[in-house]
């Protein structure tokens, strides 16, 4: 009984935050930002944010919907190993933020979900690495640093809710 309500979605007045049932569209090519590079020892590193969107019409009546914003981000490094294999670390993080309710306008039009990944900066710290700032559809902000040594990507949440991820 406690391992079951461990996976239980929560709920607010008995409507799950998150229906089981919802499907997420794949993602849209302007959702999407990545970015790859070379790191010691031969190996590479590779950085891809994307944002998935699904739609659900909310209760009551009145055609309004609900957009519900998946956003991955995920860190991978690649390195050639004996026997002409290679080994993969990978460090991902995923959150799921609902933003509305959004009702027909006077002309019966609901506003659609923003689907497009910016980025807001790019250039180099004072330590000399090179950092991108980008925001995801969702409202996202992901911070990516990186030089000859070493990438780290740090993804703040809608929620305030933030994940490091960092290579090697």
């Amino acid at each position: 009984m406690i391992a079951a309500s461990a996976f239980a979605g929560v709920k607010i007045a008995g409507v799950e935050f998150v229906p089981k049932d919802l499907i997420f569209a794949a993602p849209e090519a302007r959702s999407r930002a990545t970015a790859d590079g070379t790191l010691p020892n031969e190996c590479t590193w590779n950085f891809v944010s994307e944002t998935r969107i699904a739609r659900r019409e909310e209760p009551g009546g009145k055609d309004c919907v609900r957009y519900y914003y998946k956003t991955t981000v995920t860190l991978e490094q690649t390195c050639p190993a004996s026997n002409d294999k290679t080994t993969r670390i990978a460090r991902s993080s995923e959150r799921i933020v609902s933003a509305g309710p959004f009702c027909p306008d006077a002309a019966g039009k609901i506003t659609p979900p923003n689907v497009e990944a910016r980025v807001l900066s790019s250039g180099t710290t004072a330590e000399g690495k090179h950092q991108d700032i980008i925001t995801q559809p969702d409202g996202t902000r992901i911070s990516l640093l990186y030089d000859a040594t070493g990438v780290q990507v740090v993804a703040v949440y809608p929620d305030g809710t933030a994940d490091a991820l960092k290579l090697p």
